[in-house]
């Protein structure tokens, strides 16, 4: 297989892994690297799973998803986008990243465009090219209040392009677009009859004066459509591998059969368990969400205060992606001077597009107490001393 240069290492998972090397010598380690939830699965998935394996839900499903899970996940979009899904128009997948990259590889075509909006979540390149070699990325960098750019967007839209892949709330950077920013997109790509790949994966860690504007309400794109989302952020199930696609029925008909030669299926006793997630209320998010807003206010603040840091305060999620070009070294070099000299790692903006390399991520989602402990060392933090 021809590996494109966008198939790379995670610089993410590099840097955790170089963190846990160090811890492992017995260096302490403030790990502000990956975004996982820093709260445990809620009980009653973890019961009916439970549940599932002793009643014996250990053999194949199908391989578009269990029925169940995916008719509740079909109702529930439906509510919220006032649409009509159904179990049909759903896949579930082992991941999201796995239904973001099946979107791609069922839409994309030899030399089809492609836009990503930079920064961009890790892995989009090359995702968009382990599905289709030849595609052209078309990058949209944000402005660095990380707004969206729209002459920018209207002038990356071409004939051409095949699809958008947006991820909003946005990982690294906060962000959440405003309903005129989706309107814009859904505008744009209405007009280039141009998919939209959707991964929204932290609509429901948005911060209190914000509100997320799905894609989904929008019936004029519908059937070009592709909605990416799941449970690892919003129910902390990061290592349960569980998400779906829901959108355009003919794409998720092609994507059931790349996850037939690919999965088979998806772990099915875990989505038995999953479609415990729509029968019980989702108390734990609000004050979750509270607690991380409180982090980032504060985290924000403090990283303002710092002559080497300028910070725009996120609206949703778990990162606060910083700009660091007062030190003058590239995102790498500064990352692992911050880890060599402090024990805190971090994520380089390079990770998120190339025009990000004065830029850091830090995540949010540990303690108050660890986020303290981590502003009083880079407070001390000097690059080069």
């Amino acid at each position: 297989m021809h590996f494109e240069k966008e198939v790379g290492e995670s610089l993410t998972y590099k840097f955790a892994q170089a963190a846990g090397e160090m811890r492992a010598q017995g260096r302490e380690i403030i790990s502000l690297g990956l975004g996982e939830p820093d709260f445990k699965t809620p009980d009653y998935v973890v019961e009916a799973t439970i549940q599932a394996l002793q009643n014996g839900f250990t053999h194949y499903s199908a391989t578009q998803g269990w029925p169940e899970l995916r008719k509740l996940i079909a109702e529930d979009c439906s509510r919220s986008y006032g649409a009509d899904y159904t179990l049909n128009d759903v896949i579930v997948t082992p991941g999201i990243k796995s239904a973001v990259y099946f979107s791609l590889a069922a839409i994309l075509e030899p030399n089809d465009e492609i836009i990503l909006i930079s920064p961009y979540y890790v892995s989009y390149p090359a995702m968009v090219k382990l599905a289709e070699p030849t595609a052209k990325i078309v990058s949209v960098t944000l402005n660095r209040d990380f707004t969206l750019d729209q002459d920018q967007l209207a002038r990356a839209f071409s004939p051409r392009t095949k699809a958008i892949l947006i991820n909003t709330p946005n990982n690294p950077t906060g962000m959440v677009l405003s309903r005129e920013e989706v309107e814009l997109v859904v505008r744009l790509a209405a007009e280039y009859n141009s998919y939209i790949i959707s991964d929204e994966v932290y609509e429901k860690l948005v911060y209190s004066a914000c509100r997320h504007t799905s894609f989904g309400l929008y019936p004029e794109i519908r059937d070009r459509l592709i909605i990416c989302n799941g449970y690892s952020k919003s129910h902390a199930m990061t290592g349960w591998r569980l998400g779906y696609a829901i959108g355009a029925h003919d794409v998720i008909a092609k994507m059931n059969k790349l996850q037939q030669h690919i999965n088979t299926n998806t772990c099915t006793f875990v989505q038995v368990g999953a479609c415990s997630i729509y029968k019980n209320e989702p108390v734990h998010i609000q004050p979750y969400v509270d607690e991380l807003e409180k982090r980032i206010s504060y985290f924000n603040s403090e990283l303002n205060k710092l002559p080497y840091i300028t910070a725009v305060r996120p609206k949703a999620g778990f990162f606060c992606f910083v700009d660091i070009s007062a030190v003058g070294v590239d995102s790498n070099t500064f990352c692992a001077d911050l880890l060599k000299k402090t024990g805190i790692a971090s994520t380089p903006g390079i990770a998120f597009g190339p025009e990000w390399d004065d830029h850091v991520r830090f995540s949010i989602a540990v303690p108050m107490n660890t986020l303290q402990r981590a502003v009083g060392l880079l407070n001390n933090y000097r690059y080069g001393a």
